[in-house]
């Protein structure tokens, strides 16, 4: 799972509800770069850690899918083998 730009978005988010917070609540412009700046730095810590939790958790349901999937290409090779093998004694039946 691509979780790479998830505290940037995040960050993004919060700091957007900031600013219509502040525009609304008419902050002086120091008040507000000062808030937005501790608010994108919090939620962008929020997000790394959601990021990283998310990464952990998903990494044992990928390596299972791999595992799986190559079982199953394991199979369709053994399959595709046996298949050969029997066209080569069909065909060396037939030149006897």
């Amino acid at each position: 799972m691509n979780t790479k730009s998830l505290p940037a978005v995040l960050a993004l988010i919060a700091g957007f509800a900031t600013c219509i917070m502040s525009f609304v609540q008419h902050v002086d412009t120091v008040v507000f770069a000062k808030r937005f700046i501790i608010i994108c730095i919090i939620f962008f810590a929020i997000g790394t850690v959601i990021s990283v939790i998310i990464q952990m958790n998903f990494k044992d349901m990928s390596d299972d899918k791999t595992e799986s999937e190559e079982n199953e290409n394991s199979e369709e090779d053994s399959e595709a083998k046996e298949d050969t093998d029997k066209a080569e004694e069909t065909e060396t039946a037939g030149e006897q």
